[in-house]
This record gives structure tokens, sequence and C-alpha cells, in this order.
């Protein structure tokens, strides 16, 4: 998650600080110069910050969750068997559903398709995005507060 998240914020900021230098090259105004100082710094305006963090969270989460899925599967499973709470076949033996990662997600791919991979993904952005959000615009606020301050 967190690879695929930092990628996607970085570009993000990337294309929102082209864009935001182009609209200030474009309008020629004291104010405008002042803006794409900021913005060459590193300060991009906070609708951007968060933009970026919650579109790169909410992608980054949406596409590792059929890892995150299977790794709860395989958790389960786990916790199942370590409390004597397992499934039991006809003949009374316990039964191991999934053997690794790749096993849980096939299984999943057969239970339900490419459905059944992303089963519970829209849980995991309503999750992730506003956390990511939170966390990296404090981040950048409190990274340019400390640059002013120290000079």
């Amino acid at each position: 998650f967190s690879a695929l998240y930092f990628m996607f914020y970085e570009r993000c900021k990337l294309w929102s600080t082209e864009y935001l230098y182009r609209q200030s090259q474009e309008t020629d105004t004291q104010n405008n110069e002042r803006s794409a100082k900021r913005v060459e710094g590193g300060d991009l305006p906070s609708l951007h910050l968060v933009a970026c963090s919650a579109g790169a969270g909410a992608l980054a989460s949406w596409l590792t969750s059929p890892l995150d899925m299977a790794k709860l599967r395989l958790q389960v499973q786990r916790r199942q068997s370590a409390t004597g709470v397992f499934k039991v076949d006809s003949m009374g033996n316990q039964t191991v559903r999934h053997r690794g990662m790749v096993d849980c997600l096939q299984s999943a791919y057969k239970e339900g398709g490419v459905r059944g991979l992303f089963r519970g993904a829209g849980a995991r952005v309503i999750h992730f995005a506003p956390a990511t959000t939170i966390t990296m615009v404090c981040y950048e606020k409190f990274r340019l507060f400390s640059a002013d301050a120290l000079g």
C-alpha cells in the first residue's frame, strides 16, 4: 500500500505544481508571481494537497484491497485453527481452506470473479482516503511551518 500511495501522491503533487505554474504564467499579475514562487518551493494550496492525498490514498487502497482481503482471510483461518474453531468436513477431519496468499486469491476469484477479489474495497477506500489525507496535509503544513521557523 505505502509504496503505491507515495508514488501516486508524489506524481499528483508534481501534476498540481505544473498546473499551478502554468496558471501563474498565463496570468502575469504580482499576486500570481508570489503564488508561483510558493509553488516552486513546494507549498501547494491546501485544496491541492487534500485532492492529491485523498486521491492517492483511495487509488492505492483500492488497488491493494485483494491482497488485504487475502491477508485477512489467512489471519482468520490461522486464528480459528489456533483457538480450535475450524471447519470440519463430512468425515470429521479438519480442513485447511487456504494454503497461502496465491491460493487464497485464486479461491476468491473462483468464488466471485473480479468482484470477489475486490469485495470490501469500498470500505477500505472510505477508511484510507481520509486517514491519508489528514496525515499528509498535516505533514506538509508542519514541514513548511518548520522550514519557515528555522529559516
